[in-house]
């Protein structure tokens, strides 16, 4: 008989996309093996990402946040595989549950539940679970900039399409 846990998901998280947006605008850029900065959407992975899934139709309504996603992060484990950047968008990360660390920029501070943390465009960043309890956290992405310019051309496409 299978027995599934959060120890055999994915990369060792339980997430879910809880809203998104019927645009997928905002980038995310990760250093490849040469150096670069590379979109984490070209680099194969082992499963589909949540970023890369829609939620169900009825939840696909946010018209300018870009998603919402609830994450579980166990013990010793952070939210992505990799550091990474949002060139075209801001993040807010609220800690619902338990204690880590989020790293922006190298700079590591500790959060526990209640905190919010602000991650600005082009930061490199991560959430750590530095505790031996679960952390849960809630992302909330919206584009900025360059990531504006591109919703409201998809917006405008879709009215007229």
């Amino acid at each position: 008989m299978p027995i599934a846990n959060w120890k055999t998901q994915s990369y060792n998280l339980v997430q879910s996309l809880l809203f998104a947006n019927p645009h997928r605008i905002i980038r995310m850029l990760v250093m490849n093996k040469d150096g670069q900065r590379q979109e984490r959407s070209e680099i194969p992975a082992p499963v589909l990402r949540i970023y890369e899934t829609d939620a169900p139709s009825d939840r696909m309504c946010l018209q300018t946040i870009q998603c919402v996603q609830h994450m579980w992060i166990p013990p010793g484990h952070r939210h992505v595989l990799e550091l990474h950047i949002h060139p075209d968008a801001e993040e807010l990360v609220v800690v619902m549950d338990g204690c880590g660390t989020a790293v922006l920029d190298g700079e590591s501070t500790e959060i526990s539940a209640g905190d919010v943390v602000y991650i600005p465009p082009n930061t490199e960043h991560e959430i750590r679970n530095t505790s031996q309890d679960m952390l849960g956290v809630l992302f909330l992405a919206a584009p900025v900039g360059e990531g504006l310019t591109r919703l409201a051309h998809a917006q405008e496409t879709a009215k007229s399409g």
